[in-house]
């Protein structure tokens, strides 16, 4: 995907957050690999507020910011999922409020429904760390190996993508996922799909489309 046409999805993805309450005001952040570079939401600034051409320019290798303003001040942490993970062309930060609840709570988010077996499948869940900083960055390049989506307790959620859409809407399954433990704990003990069951939805020929359909950019 050209640069122009990439610049026009982080805004539109981007703006897609805001309506799915996965964040609010300037919270959250995305980017996509772009080449040798990756491109980062803007520091500061609300998606709603962000243009095609307010998307930071950093290169990989060196983290060096290759374009007019201020990258994402989690610009650490999207840069250690490219180096470590090549198959990964987009990273979407959010602060989903049920994910958050539930984790910060001391409950976790397990596989209830079969989109998420599908679409997410690993979640890694992290302890509290100090946002924007490189200690973040590193434990989050470990969790992300082995994870489509990690689980900041007290801070937020990153999932990942061959593409931003894929990206985004494992972030949203995530929060789907999070609203509906809370809703079944509400009425006894969550029943959580076994292993067996979640091979079985993994073997389905409709579930293996769907998952072709959502790397295709």
């Amino acid at each position: 995907m050209d640069e122009k046409r990439l610049r026009e999805e982080l805004t539109n993805f981007g703006r897609r957050i805001l309506e799915s309450g996965l964040a609010v005001g300037p919270g959250g952040n995305i980017s996509a690999r772009c080449a040798e570079k990756m491109l980062i939401s803007p520091s500061g600034l609300s998606f709603e507020e962000v243009s095609p051409e307010d998307y930071v320019a950093v290169d990989l290798g060196s983290g060096a910011v290759l374009s007019e303003g201020r990258p994402s001040s989690e610009v650490a942490m999207h840069r250690a999922i490219y180096l470590v993970r090549e198959d990964v062309n987009a990273v979407v930060h959010v602060h989903p409020p049920f994910v958050i609840g539930v984790t910060s709570g001391g409950g976790s988010i397990e596989p209830m429904f079969p989109d998420f077996v599908a679409l997410i499948k690993r979640v890694a869940t992290l302890p509290y760390i100090l946002p924007c900083t490189e200690r973040l960055a590193q434990a989050v390049k470990e969790a992300v190996q082995n994870a489509e989506a990690v689980v900041l307790v007290n801070h937020g959620a990153i999932t990942v993508g061959a593409t931003l859409k894929e990206a985004f809407y494992r972030a949203q399954i995530l929060e789907e996922a999070a609203k509906i433990t809370t809703i079944a704990r509400l009425f006894g003990s969550p029943r959580v799909l076994s292993q067996e069951e979640q091979e079985e939805l993994l073997g389905l020929e409709a579930e293996r489309y769907r998952q072709s359909v959502l790397k295709r950019t």
